[in-house]
């Protein structure tokens, strides 16, 4: 549900934006406020898994996401729906960061690997088949049933864990919770993201773009400074001390940058600029959805045999090119064009996340791999938040005028996206090691 519910509301945007009469810039929101609150709270949610147990708070936020995908599904207005949007990312971020000590918890070490397995082929699986669920369900039952279809899971995830899942006992975690790094990273992140979501088009006056952005980049500053202050930490900043944790958090962090730009603004593409229906929009999707769940197996193989570093570059740099040949199909009018490039992409992201992440996990020693999986997550999630956010406003810079969104006007928004997978192809010669220089850290 959580994962499906980042990409499945590209395919449904168009149609939520003409039917509730939003604009453009507010059906931006849309996407983007469950995400930012994804974001903001993830490390929140661990934390919180911490203190006061991972049943209870996975079980928590199962319920707060079933509510409020039943207040997105009523909702009759843009910002009622925006509102609950931000509830539900938070109801996210109470569940996901849960889920692997639950995972841990139930299976021996014999089978761990085969459980953690299955449960991100799954997530693999959601994701991929989102877009073309969506769509179906928007143009045969509307929009409001992509959300209304969540009670369904969530109650079945409930009774799961009531009857198979016994209570745990809480742990015990010193040091307490760390409130005021949870203040200034939300309001430091919120700022920041809404000046960018804001500045295209007929938005923010330049005056209040600066103070917004400036006075978020100060909180997010004094975030780092309380976080490497702290003994025990909301986020262990300190493990971006390492080059190697350090280059799989920007990889991973681009990585969903570009993701996110495909899933949810080619999905508006190719129903604002090629006139596609809801339904066949899923289709057109596929091409970047499948490739991730045929290839993701094989980059543990690949990984081993070529070094992190080769695999990692070759796919943020296959990336690259599928979304510069995206921005000079954009005004072509028509999908194939378009669906090649896409293909090129979709084939080419597997290669970035698996290697990256298994070599942030192995870098720090055994007793941080809580924190690192944490600030990963945050990283993964603020890369989605920030590409929304940038190609949002890179849309409507180029079109700041009524729907539907010609072609032209997504062309900036995927050259940009191209320009950061090519940037980080190029750090990742820097950071990520070599096969050489990874010695005995195992890829999987």
């Amino acid at each position: 549900m959580t994962f499906a519910d980042e990409t499945v509301v590209g395919v449904a945007l168009p149609t939520i934006r003409d039917d509730l009469g939003m604009s453009i810039a507010l059906s931006h929101w849309v996407p983007n406020a469950y995400i930012l609150a994804f974001a903001a709270l993830a490390a929140a949610g661990g934390r919180f898994g911490d203190l006061f147990g991972a049943r209870r708070m996975f079980m928590l936020g199962t319920v707060c996401f079933a509510v409020t995908s039943l207040l997105c599904g009523l909702s009759g207005n843009g910002g009622a729906l925006v509102a609950a949007r931000a509830v539900q990312g938070a109801a996210a971020a109470a569940m996901v960061p849960q889920t692997m000590a639950l995972i841990t918890d139930a299976f021996p070490p014999d089978r761990l690997g085969r459980a953690i397995g299955t449960y991100v082929g799954g997530a693999s699986v959601a994701l991929a088949a989102a877009p073309l669920v969506g769509g179906l369900l928007t143009e045969s039952l509307g929009w409001r049933s992509v959300f209304f279809v969540n009670l369904l899971p969530a109650a079945a995830v409930l009774l799961i864990m009531c009857v198979r899942v016994g209570r745990q006992p809480v742990r015990t975690v010193p040091g307490g919770f760390d409130s005021w790094g949870l203040v200034t990273s939300v309001a430091g992140l919120g700022m920041v993201v809404t000046a960018l979501m804001q500045s295209g088009g007929q938005g923010l006056p330049v005056g209040a773009f600066f103070a917004l952005l400036g006075g978020g980049l100060a909180l997010l500053g004094a975030f780092v400074r309380i976080e490497t202050r702290r003994r025990v930490p909301l986020v262990d900043v300190g493990l971006l001390a390492d080059r190697r944790f350090l280059g799989s958090a920007v990889m991973v962090f681009c990585a969903q940058f570009s993701f996110m730009t495909a899933v949810i603004y080619g999905a508006v593409y190719v129903q604002d600029a090629l006139g596609l229906s809801p339904s066949a929009a899923g289709l057109a999707m596929l091409p970047a959805m499948v490739p991730t769940v045929i290839l993701a197996p094989m980059t543990g193989t690949l990984a081993r045999r070529f070094g992190p570093r080769k695999l990692t570059v070759a796919g943020a740099a296959g990336g690259a090119l599928g979304f510069a040949l995206m921005g000079a199909a954009a005004d072509s009018h028509s999908y194939w064009p378009f669906g090649a490039a896409l293909l090129i992409w979709g084939a080419s992201i597997p290669f970035v996340y698996n290697p990256a992440m298994s070599v942030a996990m192995a870098a720090p020693a055994p007793n941080r791999r809580g924190g690192a999986s944490g600030l990963l997550e945050m990283c993964l999630q603020v890369g989605g938040t920030l590409g929304t956010a940038l190609v949002g406003a890179a849309l409507l810079h180029a079109h700041s005028g009524a729907a539907p969104l010609p072609g032209g006007a997504f062309t900036s928004g995927f050259y940009l996206t191209a320009g950061v997978l090519a940037a980080a192809a190029l750090t990742q010669t820097m950071l990520i090691p070599s096969r050489r220089e990874a010695g005995d850290t195992r890829t999987r």
